[in-house]
């Protein structure tokens, strides 16, 4: 279901948002390509084992969507972690009050945690590497016409407020 304050801030900013035209598979690859693209076939594997190790420790006393940044590091690593924390953050797939040491996930983060949830490493891998035509959070290329200046994409793991 689309969020209509993300539909309205949109068209406040003079775009149109484009019917959903991707499968949610299409929308991960294109989410992967603009979040870290530049595995180049060679650094998907570790990116996504790595994001993978990431969502797997999340879980905070009765909060699912929740994390301890030490649990992270067990999982992950130290470096590994905050790496992701960071990129996470500029993305809108984590927030945090105070400080992202102990964070929660967005409701995008709660989509990407549980897609790739049902994945495998090398199933997701597939599914990048088919990504022929990627749309991006302020340009659609999957439109009736191919890319349309101003169209959007609704796509479940970009930010819905902008």
């Amino acid at each position: 279901m689309r969020d209509v304050s993300f539909r309205q801030a949109v068209e406040k900013a003079g775009s149109q948002l484009g019917e959903p035209t991707k499968t949610i598979e299409q929308n991960f690859a294109d989410w992967e390509g603009h979040t870290f693209g530049f595995g180049y076939g060679t650094g998907e594997p570790h990116i996504l084992r790595a994001l993978k190790g990431f969502f797997d420790a999340f879980g905070v006393d009765d909060r699912p969507n929740s994390y301890n940044y030490e649990k992270l590091y067990e999982a992950v690593t130290a470096p590994v972690a905050w790496l992701l924390i960071n990129r996470l953050c500029q993305v809108d797939i984590i927030q945090y009050g105070t400080s992202p040491r102990f964070a929660w996930l967005t409701q995008e983060g709660e989509a990407l945690r549980t897609f790739m949830a049902s994945k495998t490493v090398g199933e997701l891998e597939d599914i990048i590497g088919a990504n022929d035509d990627p749309c991006y959070p302020n340009a659609c290329n999957c439109g009736p016409n191919g890319y349309e200046k101003g169209r959007v994409c609704y796509n479940p793991f970009w930010p819905h407020h902008h």
